[in-house]
């Protein structure tokens, strides 16, 4: 049984642990009431209505596939949401306070242009949000639910190359096993392997977990004094 986006996310949610982790993000970041943030791969919108309601924040979505936003007009606030790509972000030069990324950067084809685009819409000292699959054994490039499932000490080093300095890397690994653990129940395990694209002894070399990182913009010299107010 092949499961698509609707099977995954049938409640608007679709992410391990629902909006802990999200939650969690917030507490750390601490952003202020009218903040500007992206959810970049946002599909139905939970995560942007979400932090729009409980913390006040100015938030919106972009998600490539324009049928999932067809489906995201049935609720609340879907225009907080467009379509968008990416690696061109219909946003201004230093325009947002934060970006999220939730299951969403492991399945970028070209994950150093994101981060690039991102650097350039994100404030200085504006926080960058993951939330994703790592893997705590062997790194893989899946092609099924998942995409690439690079190692921790991988994925810190893609960001810094960036000029995003991690402050933060919390394991929720338990989070992914009772997702995955709930979508056996309801399918069965050969589904879960199928959609994977994989079998169990590659998914035993990779130790697939889930993981928060949060990462702030690098503030170089320039960005603190501006044009003409240099010394």
């Amino acid at each position: 049984m092949i499961m698509n986006k609707a099977d995954v996310c049938n409640t608007g949610v679709c992410r391990p642990g629902g909006f802990t982790i999200t939650d969690r993000a917030m507490e750390y970041c601490r952003f202020n009431k009218g903040s500007k943030l992206l959810d970049v791969g946002c599909g139905l919108g939970a995560t942007v209505r979400h932090v729009a309601e409980k913390y006040g924040l100015d938030a919106y979505g972009i998600e490539k596939d324009q049928e999932v936003l067809e489906q995201a007009k049935a609720f609340p606030q879907s225009h907080r949401l467009q379509i968008g790509d990416a690696v061109h972000m219909p946003f201004g030069d230093e325009e947002l306070d934060g970006i999220i990324f939730e299951c969403s950067l492991s399945k970028m084809k070209s994950p150093g242009e994101v981060l690039g685009e991102a650097y350039r819409i994100l404030k200085p000292g504006g926080y960058l949000i993951v939330s994703d699959i790592y893997a705590r054994g062997e790194p893989a490039q899946l092609c099924g639910l998942l995409g690439r499932v690079a190692s921790r000490e991988n994925l810190c080093s893609e960001l810094e190359s960036s000029h995003f300095s991690v402050e933060l890397f919390e394991d929720y690994s338990e989070l992914l096993r009772a997702t995955w653990g709930q979508m056996v129940f309801e399918y069965g395990l050969n589904a879960l392997y199928e959609n994977l694209k994989t079998d169990c002894c590659k998914m035993r070399k990779v130790k697939c977990g889930y993981c928060l990182t949060i990462a702030k913009k690098e503030v170089f010299m320039d960005d603190l004094t501006g044009p003409g107010m240099g010394g």
